[in-house]
């Protein structure tokens, strides 16, 4: 089945990323701006749908096994947080999907709101590709209010990229719930509605807990009426951890194992592993990096959403391990401030699949050196030419950048 062929080979998945890329690219550059913005938004929403149709029949991610597994387990009533999968006390529960999951060594990083959803989806990997499906598809309406008089013609490189159609319609990934809460979040803040803004930050850290380092560009930016919201952050952190209370500590403890002991293509620390002979020195320094980024861009870049953009960038370039779906995280903000490093990326991306190939030829998944340079060169060398145009301190909004409400004022 082509399907099959698609999803099994890294030529096929090239060839598909590459299709849904320059589609992408075609409709950017002969996008109806004359078109009224109803005739507009039924355009790019009918491309969206058919870019998700067409990678609807792929397989899902073997990590879809993880969602179920763990979600029954909190449906009978247990902590997946208890252990790691193949601890004893899991024995009675070895079934299919335990079976097909990988890491079962490893203890789960998921937060508690994402266990409850993975619980409420069922047994089914369909329902589940639905909903992460359904859920980034709602990310459109939200980028669209934020935009300006160019947002659907800009908007049509996020609806039909290969990155998150693939993640998430192809593969089923459930960061499309963190990238939903991330962005409605941003649309609230810069609305002014800093309340809501704050909850919807504490879904989307109780989904992915990277969001947490957009709580800082929130405080800071922010003055006493617009951080009293975060009593609504506390109360949306505090209460879907209620029922795994007692076994809370060992998500920091898969979380922590999780950067610490993996790695796999993330191109400063796989250099600054071959330079140091290790992971340690390179996690650390790259740590500092991206908090350092994350304390000037929360203090300095104007607005919200693109603070978010470069926030979710850094944590793309300095973290040890990237995965495919990784860039989805920033990718939306990039179609408020255009951004080219971001474009490159979603472009090649389809690169990290060059695993897949490394692994039938030597049984090893990992990384061939020649992917690394082929990926991350292009990214690095628009990345110096973009800030170069825009300095962090300095950032003025784009054509297509979001309507501007009022700050908070100091």
């Amino acid at each position: 089945m082509w399907t099959e062929t698609l999803w099994t080979t890294f030529g096929g998945r090239c060839v598909l990323s590459t299709a849904l890329f320059v589609t992408g690219l075609l409709a950017w550059w002969r996008w109806p701006r004359t078109w009224t913005p109803r005739a507009q938004w039924a355009l790019l929403l009918g491309l969206a749908i058919t870019a998700r149709a067409l990678v609807w029949p792929l397989p899902v991610s073997d990590d879809v096994n993880r969602y179920i597994w763990e979600g029954r387990l909190v449906r009978l009533g247990l902590s997946p947080y208890t252990a790691p999968a193949d601890a004893p006390q899991f024995a009675a529960f070895h079934d299919a999907e335990w079976a097909a999951m990988n890491h079962k060594d490893k203890l789960t990083v998921y937060p508690p709101l994402a266990e409850l959803v993975f619980a409420a989806l069922g047994n089914s990997p369909w329902m589940h590709k639905l909903a992460f499906t359904l859920a980034e598809l709602a990310v459109l309406p939200f980028l669209a209010a934020l935009g300006g008089p160019s947002r659907f013609r800009w908007l049509v490189l996020y609806a039909v990229n290969p990155v998150p159609v693939l993640s998430f319609a192809g593969e089923a990934h459930f960061d499309s719930l963190m990238v939903l809460a991330s962005v409605a979040a941003v649309w609230a803040w810069e609305r002014g509605r800093f309340a809501w803004a704050w909850a919807l930050l504490g879904i989307a850290v109780q989904m992915k807990i990277v969001a947490v380092f957009l709580a800082w560009p929130f405080w800071a930016q922010g003055n006493a009426r617009s951080r009293c919201g975060i009593v609504a952050f506390g109360a949306v952190m505090i209460l879907p951890v209620l029922p795994f209370a007692t076994t809370l500590p060992n998500l920091i403890r898969g979380i922590t194992s999780f950067a610490g002991d993996t790695s796999g293509n993330g191109f400063l620390h796989w250099l600054l592993e071959l330079l140091f002979r290790g992971k340690v020195v390179p996690g650390i320094l790259l740590a500092c990096l991206f908090i350092a980024l994350v304390f000037v861009i929360g203090r300095k870049v104007r607005p919200m959403s693109r603070a978010a953009m470069l926030i979710f960038g850094a944590f793309v370039l300095c973290a040890p391990t990237v995965t495919f779906w990784y860039p989805t995280w920033g990718l939306p903000f990039a179609t408020l401030h255009p951004c080219i490093p971001f474009w490159v990326l979603s472009a090649l991306d389809v690169l990290y699949f060059a695993a897949w190939q490394k692994h039938e030829l030597t049984g090893n998944w990992e990384h061939p050196w020649w992917a690394y340079w082929a990926l991350w060169t292009p990214v690095f060398l628009t990345l110096a030419v973009w800030l170069r145009r825009y300095s962090l301190s300095g950032i003025h909004s784009d054509s297509s950048g979001p309507r501007r409400v009022a700050p908070p004022q100091q």
